[in-house]
């Protein structure tokens, strides 16, 4: 990943907290049930994220997609890890 102040410089917060919301509430569903570590990571992530606190942030996001294979759904798997590949 690149520099953290660097990273939170090429964010669009509004954006950004809008895909992260959407993508927690599909990890809510029953059938992610199983996610739970995952979604903490994308919960953290967007605390940090509001928080202006690009190191938290990136290390959420990192230990997110070292999480990511519990999701079962490809389509909502491959939407988490290009959202997470494109905060890189």
């Amino acid at each position: 990943m690149q520099n953290a102040e660097a990273l939170m410089q090429n964010i669009d917060t509004s954006k950004d907290l809008a895909e992260l919301d959407c993508l927690l509430e599909e990890l809510g569903g029953e059938t992610e049930a199983q996610c739970e570590l995952l979604r903490e990571h994308l919960e953290g992530a967007r605390t940090y994220l509001l928080g202006s606190m690009p190191t938290e942030y990136a290390l959420s996001l990192r230990m997110a997609d070292e999480a990511l294979s519990c999701v079962s759904n490809r389509h909502l798997r491959a939407r988490i890890e290009h959202f997470i590949q494109s905060q890189e």
